[in-house]
């Protein structure tokens, strides 16, 4: 195939690197502003925060409301842009389990906004915690968080990056070199991006049973904007820098290790399909760049796609999920796990064995971080929505990191790996996730105690 002449200097820059450098700055750049070091998108979101505080509320009932109304549409009428759309599929529709958690937050949002204490009792006061202090933010960073993520996501940058990481994949990681672009997805953008990619490169013949079983374990990485709304979640904004350097170095670390011991190593090289003649490209099909010129080309053709109604539909991609499944997910089981946690020993022993390992090594709280730990199997911001009650820094740390380096959580991996033809069971993905949280309790405990010293 024949590649056209190298684009101008002024294309690339205006396309290319104007784009991803403003999203890398809004993301990974702190200032000072009001007195407060923060990125740009956690001071837009603490402004909107203070202008919007008082409607905060009554917004998580809207919302709960609307996501509940627009899925009963969906599910009666079957609207053609519900049933052609990916993104609006995926949100809308979801089985009946994901039909009884909207309606339940919707409940749950009533009931915290006119309940009466003396009926609801701990359920209401872990419910109004969770609307009133959580949802709320979660809410605002998903406007923010839609509106500039595409930058970092959709402008070239994975792109480039995917041109240099290629030729690593297999020698590191055990996955053929074209998976960077699914690692490096998830990365910039969501675990859930890279799922339904990895996913449908397993039909097509592209990974085998045992490639895409290890891309979905060990590559659907939590993406930034993600460890940045846990972080801001438990307000170590601060230490959003070294929360990312420390997650991606755990989860690097762990990609390196998982595809060479049991369960994942044993999974065989079964193709679905004829395998894929595809490959990304190496230097023998650069037609005649070099790696940096291929690099740019590449990332400058996926920037030249670019448009406003693109634009958007990315910004919809992004917010959608958080809207239709974060969010209603984080009222439903944040408030029941939470309340069982409090009134039942049941979490409490099945946290026991992490709970005695973290004491055994002198991390504070432990009893709490390690509940943290076994809710994070269920969903992330389930874990951050426990991890609200920790009050030491070193513990809210840990507890960050935990949360997204654990990776194998049921909702966002679990869900969408069965409704493929990816071959891990529950039993798989729970080994997986106890295996990865002992290897990283074994990195980020040391990491916290350096950096708390």
């Amino acid at each position: 195939m024949e590649v056209e002449k190298f684009p101008r200097t002024a294309r690339i820059i205006s396309l290319f690197i104007i784009p991803s450098l403003i999203g890398i700055w809004m993301f990974l750049v702190p200032f000072s502003f009001n007195g407060s070091m923060n990125t740009f998108i956690g001071h837009f979101k603490e402004y909107l925060m203070s202008v919007l505080h008082f409607y905060m509320p009554f917004a998580v009932f809207g919302v709960s409301l609307s996501v509940v109304l627009s899925s009963l549409f969906s599910l009666c009428l079957k609207p053609r842009f519900a049933e052609k759309h990916e993104v609006f599929y995926e949100c809308l529709y979801g089985g009946p389990f994901w039909y009884t958690v909207r309606f339940a937050a919707m409940v749950i949002s009533v009931i915290v906004i006119w309940g009466d204490a003396s009926v609801f009792g701990v359920f209401l006061k872990y419910a109004e915690m969770i609307v009133f202090h959580l949802v709320t933010r979660l809410l605002v960073l998903t406007l923010v968080l839609s509106l500039t993520a595409p930058l970092l996501l959709d402008f070239g940058l994975v792109q480039f990056l995917a041109v240099y990481a290629g030729p690593f994949m297999h020698p590191l990681f055990k996955v053929p070199g074209r998976s960077a672009v699914d690692s490096i997805a998830s990365w910039l953008g969501s675990s859930s991006i890279a799922v339904v990619l990895t996913a449908k490169m397993h039909m097509n013949g592209s990974y085998s049973d045992r490639e895409a079983a290890v891309m979905v374990t060990s590559f659907s990485l939590a993406g930034i904007y993600n460890i940045y709304a846990v972080t801001s979640l438990l307000r170590m904004n601060y230490m959003f820098t070294k929360i990312l350097l420390t997650v991606y170095s755990t989860m690097l670390i762990l990609a390196v290790i998982m595809p060479r011991i049991w369960p994942l190593r044993f999974i065989p090289d079964t193709y679905r399909a004829v395998p894929s003649a595809h490959h990304l490209s190496t230097a023998g099909d650069r037609h005649g760049h070099t790696l940096f010129e291929w690099a740019l080309y590449r990332g400058l053709s996926k920037a030249s796609h670019m448009n406003m109604k693109l634009y958007l539909a990315e910004s919809a991609a992004i917010a959608m999920p958080l809207i239709c499944g974060t969010i209603p997910l984080m009222i439903t089981f944040g408030t029941f796990l939470m309340a069982i946690a409090e009134s039942t020993p049941l979490v409490t022993m099945i946290a026991y064995p992490i709970s005695a390992l973290l004491d055994g090594v002198g991390v504070a709280e432990p009893d709490i971080i390690a509940t943290s730990s076994v809710f994070a199997f269920v969903d992330q911001y389930v874990a951050i929505t426990y991890g609200q009650i920790l009050l030491e820094e070193a513990g809210k740390f840990i507890c960050i990191c935990i949360s997204t380096v654990g990776l194998v959580n049921l909702t966002e991996i679990g869900l969408h790996v069965w409704h493929s033809t990816i071959p891990l069971s529950f039993k798989d993905m729970l080994v997986i996730y106890i295996i990865r949280i002992v290897i990283s309790f074994i990195i980020i405990i040391p990491v916290a105690n350096y950096i708390f010293r």
